[in-house]
């Protein structure tokens, strides 16, 4: 979970030591101290001044070429290494500006999002009202080319900094499309800001309204209050709130969005620097004043911890799903000025009645398991077409899909037996395909788009927050 303020500290002083390491240790503390600097005792001890020998051996002696940044990256790295915190991190200036689209669910791009298959690279989904979508791209269509130049060999990191590029620019791209005689053609699109929401809405029956929050990002506050009045005006008068897969985010956006559900007064979460007292932090409110019931999984951390902890004790939300993922501290990041960060752990936090879940997680209401085909990866475009007597993870995906769709086989272990074949024929019957008994793309979607229509058929965990939240009353 991180803090959006950035400390000012004696951090600039020891960038200053590190940059200056070059002339020797002891020369580098004359100039400093000279210059009025004062350092800090621990900087002039023997154990500093091994830093300073061994850096000047490695940037003065070491036979093979070696920067002066790539010592400084690797020794703060090294430092965070040693704290055995894994939410404790040095980000070089291109991973830091990563970690911070992901917290505000935006980016310089075309609006696509791309996976390699095999050695292809296909693009899965296109964001709506997209400079992609506008050019006519299709999820299932593959990139071959970028600005006129193979991707034969590049990695899909590679591959998706050519496509991103800087706002207004133009990127062209070669497309193949197999669903059109395997056609391919030229698009130019030109790039722009690609806003993801961090939360989605709707009505279910009954007048439960669904709110979904996938990340806790710097906008995520104003997307709830919105979302929620929205829902209002359809006539919700309970709410399901959706947590699974949040990840968390910031601190400070968890207790705005408490501030909306929860009663003014309320303790939404108690943060404990070392050595200190925990500081007590209230919903200033005005809270929502209707029945909630909140989703979570094993992937619902932090924040979003925070979140589901503080509906749970205040209001006595309903927790539905699975064991939560257990953080229970808090990060501060600190940016330097040539755009790279520190992330680092600050303080731990406590639910409002002082319980602190870290590496246990919150224990739901109501343990509810999801089937096991909800875990299903989709089959890789590249391996099909799949056909009788192969021996492959992808045909083990396919059997698993058949029996979650209802046909019979006699096994899933990935052997592509008869069995197999005629439950496949079955399948494509029943879409109007020809009954081939092997998987090509054609089958392979209509496979996915059945499977995907079973899964909004049967959220278990859904279902269960549904029923829940109306045994309560308005």
């Amino acid at each position: 979970m991180a803090l959006r303020r950035q400390s000012v500290s004696t951090r600039t002083l020891v960038g200053g030591v590190l940059a200056g390491a070059a002339f020797g240790s002891a020369l580098t503390l004359a100039i400093l101290t000279g210059l009025g600097v004062r350092l800090q005792p621990n900087l002039q001890t023997p154990a500093f001044n091994k830093f300073f020998s061994a850096y000047e051996d490695l940037t003065q002696r070491y036979y093979f070429p070696v920067t002066q940044q790539a010592l400084l990256d690797g020794a703060i790295r090294g430092m965070t290494q040693a704290l055995n915190d894994p939410f404790t991190a040095y980000f070089t200036p291109a991973a830091a500006k990563q970690f911070q689209k992901y917290l505000s669910n935006s980016f310089d791009g075309i609006g696509v999002v791309l996976e390699q298959s095999g050695g292809e690279f296909l693009i899965v989904s296109v964001t709506p009202h997209s400079p992609a979508e506008k050019a006519g791209l299709h999820a299932l269509d593959v990139i071959t080319k970028v600005d006129g130049k193979s991707l034969q060999g590049l990695s899909i990191d590679q591959v998706s900094q050519q496509v991103v590029g800087p706002l207004g620019t133009q990127v062209k791209l070669t497309i193949l499309r197999r669903s059109e005689a395997d056609r391919t053609f030229e698009v130019s699109v030109t790039r722009a800001k690609i806003t993801s929401p961090s939360v989605t809405s709707k009505m279910l029956t009954n007048h439960v309204g669904y709110l979904a929050i996938s990340v806790v990002g710097n906008e995520t506050s104003q997307e709830v209050k919105d979302a929620v009045a929205g829902l209002k005006k359809q006539g919700a008068t309970r709410l399901v709130i959706d947590l699974r897969g949040n990840g968390g985010g910031y601190l400070e956006q968890a207790e705005l969005i408490a501030d909306q559900l929860i009663p003014t007064g309320k303790v939404v979460v108690q943060t404990q620097a070392a050595g200190k007292q925990p500081e007590l932090i209230r919903s200033t409110g005005p809270g929502l004043k209707m029945p909630m019931a909140v989703l979570m999984d094993k992937d619902t951390a932090s924040a979003a911890e925070v979140l589901a902890a503080a509906l749970h004790e205040d209001i006595k939300a309903p927790l539905i799903g699975t064991i939560s993922y257990g953080k229970g501290t808090v990060q501060e990041t600190q940016m330097y000025p040539d755009g790279s960060g520190l992330k680092y752990t600050v303080a731990r936090w406590l639910t409002p009645t002082g319980a602190w879940i870290h590496h246990r997680g919150l224990t739901p209401t109501d343990t509810v398991a999801l089937p096991s085909y909800f875990y299903l990866s989709p089959l890789t475009q590249a391996a099909l077409p799949l056909q009788s007597g192969q021996n492959t993870p992808d045909v083990s995906t396919l059997q698993k899909v058949l029996q979650a769709l209802g046909y019979k086989l006699d096994r899933n272990d990935g052997y592509f037996d008869e069995s197999t074949v005629q439950a496949l024929k079955q399948f494509q019957t029943s879409v109007k395909l020809p009954a081939t008994g092997m998987a090509n793309r054609a089958t392979a979607n209509l496979l996915q788009a059945s499977l995907q229509d079973l899964l909004a058929r049967s959220d278990t965990q859904l279902q269960k927050a549904q029923q829940v939240v109306l045994q309560e009353s308005p």
